[in-house]
């Protein structure tokens, strides 16, 4: 009954509001400590509590109200699961950016392993995670970042999450990986499901990068794609007139701005690297200062004509 009961106490709650609108005041907020904060993880904390199911320190005494904190917490904690039970916890990640945005409680499959319900606090259509009301909500396993069995039911059953993906798997880990190999360069649609034309492109990214071809989105495969993604993908060494570069660019026109700061002086040298990361950030900026630019850190037209750097 515990599970069903968590699942209850929740849809108990249906249609509930924020009072007034778009304050986050709620009674979840008022009983966890925290009222006038975004509420979806405190109304999940409150239902368990409420279920006698408290979930412990998570975020603070009683349980979490930052997402991305407590997917770290239950991920060090091996709490994450692939087959989430009705009553189980649910992280989100709508924009497939490794954030953890929402949360709320699974309920049921509506398509096994595709489409699910579950009960979600601070949630609306049009505003999926401050919409400001209780709601029961139809969702795509695509935009799951994780489901979690945060181990306080006694009779709870546990199949841990894979440390892989692979073909057959959905979610926003798979968005990322499809992310990174279209931005490699690679033909791939970007659903956050990994089928057939996923594995397909994954294998010629193994290929590729020289590593064991299996079509599994392993440790090793996730660490050669990280590292192709650093590379500088900029194959002119000049800067196009009226470009801007700023913290996050990077590429061979990065590597022109390094060597031009370091020939102005800059102190420390700044790697020649091609990735425009904080030292190349604070060296801009103390070249704006002394030429007498705004110093914001970003290399237009100005700094760039300051700095002797030819444009093309």
């Amino acid at each position: 009954m515990s599970r069903e009961k968590i699942v209850q106490i929740a849809a108990a709650e249906n249609g509930y509001k924020e009072d007034p609108a778009t304050s986050n005041k709620t009674k979840f907020g008022a009983w966890y400590g925290i009222n006038g904060q975004p509420w979806c993880a405190m109304f999940v904390s409150w239902v368990y509590d409420q279920a006698g199911h408290p979930l412990g320190k998570v975020d603070s005494p009683k349980g979490y109200h930052y997402c991305p904190s407590a997917y770290n917490f239950w991920k060090a904690n091996n709490r994450l699961t692939s087959a989430p039970q009705p009553g189980d916890i649910v992280l989100f990640d709508w924009t497939g950016d490794g954030k953890c945005d929402h949360t709320g409680i699974f309920v049921k499959w509506l398509q096994e392993g595709k489409t699910f319900q579950s009960w979600e606090g601070n949630t609306a259509l049009g505003d999926d995670s401050n919409g400001g009301i209780v709601m029961l909500r139809n969702r795509n396993k695509s935009s799951v970042k994780a489901f979690v069995n945060a181990g306080v039911i006694d009779n709870a059953a546990f199949v841990p999450q894979p440390a892989t993906v692979a073909k057959g798997d959905a979610g926003s880990d798979i968005t990322i990986l499809q992310k990174g190999l279209y931005d490699l360069g690679y033909e791939i649609t970007v659903d956050g499901a990994f089928g057939p034309k996923t594995q397909k492109t994954l294998k010629a990214f193994q290929k590729d990068s020289g590593i064991e071809v299996t079509g599994v989105y392993d440790a090793v495969t996730k660490g050669a794609l990280q590292a192709a993604l650093s590379k500088p993908k900029v194959a002119d060494s000049k800067i196009t007139t009226g470009a801007y570069l700023k913290k996050g660019s990077a590429g061979a026109a990065v590597v022109a701005l390094q060597k031009a700061l370091n020939k102005n002086g800059a102190n420390p040298a700044i790697d020649e690297d091609g990735v425009f990361g904080n030292g190349t950030l604070e060296a801009v900026k103390t070249f704006q200062k002394k030429q007498g630019l705004t110093a914001d850190g970003i290399a237009g037209p100005d700094t760039i004509g300051r700095l002797g750097i030819k444009t093309i």
